[in-house]
């Protein structure tokens, strides 16, 4: 107990002790030490207004550097609000920050970002804040349109040419009876949609209908459900 109570009379007595001129500087602020780092490079200043306990005070820091700005009015535990007044043109200006201040130097980080559709600013210039129209090259459409057409033809002829591969093949089997194959040929033409595919292959290659195909046109022009 009376350990605790020598030492509180010793801060007290030092308290005391202390002038006016060393007690002034303990209750002022150390200021504020602003670091800018520039999204454009080391080229470039950008100017800071500071403002706490009702005043203000101006600094200036170069990018990639920092400046440390004071101002006998600023007192520790008060709120500095920093504003960016003036920076590297094309950037985008820091407002509004605040830090607290203390008895030494508070420390403030920022950076000077490029105007960008990610960063935008009323000091943007015109037309580096809106998003860019995006126009498609005149090549890649058509190429696009030519794919599909492709597509198109592809989906069209290739029926034309398992038709012809079936004519082949039965051909093939019955290379040596006639009679078989025009009844095989008969019976293809039948098949729901396979006589518009035999017609088209034989104006397409230029070669005569198969044998037997008209007695089946006879009985497709019954039954247009064959078709």
């Amino acid at each position: 107990m009376r350990a605790a109570w020598f030492g509180l009379l010793s801060v007290i007595a030092a308290a005391i002790a202390m002038s006016p001129a060393q007690a002034a500087a303990a209750a002022t602020s150390g200021g504020v030490k602003i670091t800018l780092t520039c999204e454009i490079g080391a080229v470039g200043t950008g100017t800071f207004k500071v403002t706490a306990n009702g005043s203000s005070s101006l600094v200036t820091v170069p990018c990639g550097g920092s400046a440390t700005v004071t101002n006998p009015s600023w007192m520790p535990g008060a709120t500095a609000t920093i504003d960016q007044t003036a920076g590297p043109v094309g950037t985008v200006l820091a407002t509004n920050q605040r830090v607290y201040l203390a008895t030494y130097a508070a420390s403030f980080f920022t950076m000077a970002h490029v105007c960008s559709p990610a960063f935008t600013a009323p000091e943007c210039p015109p037309g580096t804040s809106g998003r860019r129209a995006t126009t498609v090259p005149w090549w890649m459409i058509a190429g696009l349109i030519t794919f599909l057409l492709l597509i198109i033809l592809g989906g069209f002829l290739f029926p034309v040419v398992i038709v012809g591969q079936q004519i082949r093949y039965f051909h093939r089997i019955f290379f040596d009876n006639p009679e078989a194959f025009r009844k095989a040929m008969r019976n293809l033409a039948l098949m729901p949609g396979m006589a518009w595919r035999i017609r088209l292959r034989s104006k397409l290659l230029g070669v005569p209908l198969p044998p037997g195909f008209e007695d089946a046109e006879q009985v497709i022009r019954q039954d247009k459900q064959r078709l």
